[in-house]
């Protein structure tokens, strides 16, 4: 009796564990922390790539993203550095997004803004050590799939002059 007593037992226990980590979202947050080297790696542009501009500490360059993880390394090649992505690169119209990653207290923050011209449409700050990339990744999926819905100016405008 003892022993079915004690198995029940566990077997509650068990049960209150899995259910307390599926409403306090941990469950879902390792999910989706697991769903993440797929989701970098997923075409954004059905097999296309689009040229972009990266503004990282003050140097402007092209950047070609067929995959999310092209801009991922782009932003996150550095500790700490901020910087902006755009498909025009005037950035006087149009969205675009800017980036900074920095550390505070041996903490990862990043903010993702998203702008239109000068105006600022959200702003996002991302712990890292506590969610890990997850958000800010869907964040510059959505930001950058809409950038490049766009229309460009890039005939009037090229990266490939030093």
């Amino acid at each position: 009796m003892w022993g079915t007593l004690g198995v029940i037992f566990l077997i509650l226990l068990l049960s209150f564990g899995v259910w307390h980590s599926f409403t306090s979202g941990v469950l879902r947050e390792m999910i989706e922390s697991a769903k993440l080297p797929i989701l970098i790696e997923r075409d954004m542009f059905d097999g296309e790539t689009k040229t972009f501009v990266l503004e990282k500490n003050g140097k402007e360059k092209a950047l070609k993203i067929k995959k999310i993880n092209d801009a991922l390394n782009a932003i996150t090649s550095s500790r700490i550095s901020s910087g902006s992505i755009s498909f025009d690169p005037k950035r006087e119209n149009g969205l675009y997004l800017e980036f900074s990653i920095w550390e505070s207290g041996g903490v990862s923050l990043m903010t993702i803004i998203e702008k239109n011209g000068n105006k600022i449409i959200q702003e996002d700050e991302y712990n890292l050590e506590e969610k890990g990339l997850v958000p800010a990744v869907y964040k510059m999926i959505d930001l950058i799939e809409r950038m490049s819905s766009t229309s460009s100016v890039w005939d009037e405008f090229s990266l490939d002059k030093k």
